[in-house]
């Protein structure tokens, strides 16, 4: 049960271990008690541990439902760790770009472009500051803020796949849960960031080709936005499987756990999606720097929800003052342990430009509403492949004998999508079907297209209706729920459904031209 209270500053005793990781969602707070554990010459002080997880291009706004609570039905890993923690919902990140973003929540320091992602230009950071506090266990996927020899500084480009972080994120949870020294583990993946290769089940996808449609399309980004939540919820069975992990280990209760993002996405249409800045449309500002962030303080016993203004460098004051480690260094951020920021202007940046948002949670809600006309927020994983009206019929099988459908062809652009699928974790599967369609004759404005495999709806097509026959072909890209594909799957076929009388009538176009 949740409670829709304001949390207030507390002071949290030094007993117990610190874990940071970054996402986001809506609950309530619910003030938890904190009782310092017993210590006598026999039995000394539990030291205190940090787990520190940063997810990549996550914004807050895909976990939420409607109503502003996380969305257990999609995202239960998000859900157990709000059962466990503080959820600081009102949390706006610094940078759009990760190399800004990540050093500005590693130093607690507005960011500046005059800096580059390296220690000599952030010298005072969580790692300098407790090398001689903590044992250091670091993966940096981008920056370079550690001293040498003492932990590991960025990856090479080359090894940045969705695989490869997932992996990085499974040895972060074991690291984690079997720790016996008083530790400092920090990890920054690239997850749920782009590409979007994993699926719901853990398989991974052939990344296709650039999109070549106008980003100006609602259905260019919707296929995008259904893009990121398969890797979302990807990302969010990691978490799941970490958190379940951790729990059951010595080491949750002495452990300080924070989750967050360096930063979000936008799929407005017309909108650079993160690259570039328009101030003059301030919801694409609250898609991308506004953030999840979860901190599950030592021995805390009962989850919270908080409103407090807080911006992304504040997390490094908190945790140096739950470590209780004093320190001269400047830090822009506010310690909330013992603060909460209220009616805060909060600094928002990109290369050579600056502005404020001084919005509060509602803004968020507003968010969840808008993607909400796209995609279901308060569904389960398979409705974020249900759009259109055929979006219904996913899942459900097609006659075994129909009319073949006049007029319509298709090319896979992938011709070999369908081949050598895998049922093992990480293995092949294909999330997402991109073709070229050719009309010759005109598609009804209720005709949408249905893409079936094995007598069953996998994908729905709603671009389709109310196509004009023309010698160039039209480009669709849709996302398929996997979940009922397997090695022993056959080829994908073009369905068309009819809602003209209100009730589907379907009709096989058949396989890719070339199948």
């Amino acid at each position: 049960m949740f409670r829709l209270t304001e949390l207030l500053p507390r002071r949290l005793p030094l007993m117990g271990a610190v874990i940071l990781l970054g996402f986001g969602s809506t609950f309530v707070a619910v003030r938890s008690t904190q009782t310092p554990v017993a210590t006598n010459e026999k039995s000394p002080e539990v030291a205190t541990n940090v787990v520190w997880l940063v997810l990549d291009e996550a914004p807050l706004y895909p976990i939420l439902r409607t109503d502003g609570t996380i969305n257990q039905l999609r995202f239960p890993g998000f859900a157990m760790l709000a059962s466990e923690s503080t959820f600081y919902r009102d949390t706006l990140t610094t940078a759009q770009r990760t190399t800004e973003a990540v050093p500005a929540i590693l130093d607690g320091k507005w960011p500046s472009y005059k800096k580059y992602p390296y220690l000599r230009d952030h010298p005072d950071n969580l790692f300098t500051l407790t090398k001689n506090k903590l044992r250091l266990d670091v993966f940096q996927a981008v920056t370079h803020l550690c001293p040498k020899n003492v932990c590991q500084n960025g990856i090479p480009p080359d090894l940045r796949s969705p695989i490869y972080f997932a992996d990085a994120m499974e040895e972060f949870a074991k690291k984690a849960s079997e720790s016996v020294e008083q530790t400092l583990h920090f990890a920054h993946v690239l997850l749920p960031h782009r590409p979007w290769t994993l699926t719901p089940e853990l398989r991974h996808a052939r990344e296709l080709p650039s999109d070549s449609r106008s980003g100006t399309l609602l259905d260019r980004r919707r296929d995008s936005y259904q893009g990121l939540l398969r890797q979302y919820i990807a990302t969010d069975s990691l978490l799941l499987q970490f958190l379940t992990r951790f729990k059951a280990s010595p080491n949750w209760d002495r452990t300080m756990l924070i989750v967050t993002a360096d930063h979000g996405i936008t799929f407005v249409p017309g909108e650079s999606v993160r690259d570039q800045i328009n101030v003059k449309n301030p919801q694409t500002l609250e898609d991308i720097f506004r953030v999840p962030l979860f901190v599950k303080y030592p021995n805390q016993q009962t989850s919270s929800i908080s409103d407090c203004q807080v911006s992304s460098i504040d997390i490094l004051p908190t945790v140096l003052s739950v470590l209780k480690i004093s320190s001269t260094a400047r830090l822009d951020g506010i310690d909330l342990n013992n603060h909460c920021p209220r009616s805060r202007n909060r600094r928002i940046s990109w290369p050579y430009a600056h502005s404020h948002l001084s919005t509060d949670f509602s803004a968020a809600l507003k968010r969840v509403s808008y993607y909400n006309e796209w995609i279901n927020a308060n569904g389960d994983a398979a409705d974020i492949y249900r759009v259109g009206r055929s979006g219904v019929l996913i899942g459900t099988a097609v006659p075994v004998s129909t009319q073949i459908r006049e007029g319509v062809s298709w090319a896979n652009v992938d011709p070999d999508a369908f081949v050598n699928i895998s049922n093992e974790r990480f293995g092949y599967v294909p999330a997402r079907v991109t073709g070229r369609v050719t009309l010759t004759t005109e598609l009804c404005g209720e005709c949408e297209g249905v893409l079936v495999v094995d007598g069953v709806i996998v994908a729905s097509i709603p671009e389709l209706a109310g196509g004009q026959p023309s010698n160039t072909p039209s480009l669709f890209t849709t996302s398929v729920d996997t979940r009922t594909l397997t090695s022993k799957s056959g080829v994908g076929e073009l369905w068309i459904a009819d809602w003209t009388t209100g009730k589907p009538e379907l009709s096989r176009v058949g396989p890719s031209v070339g199948n």
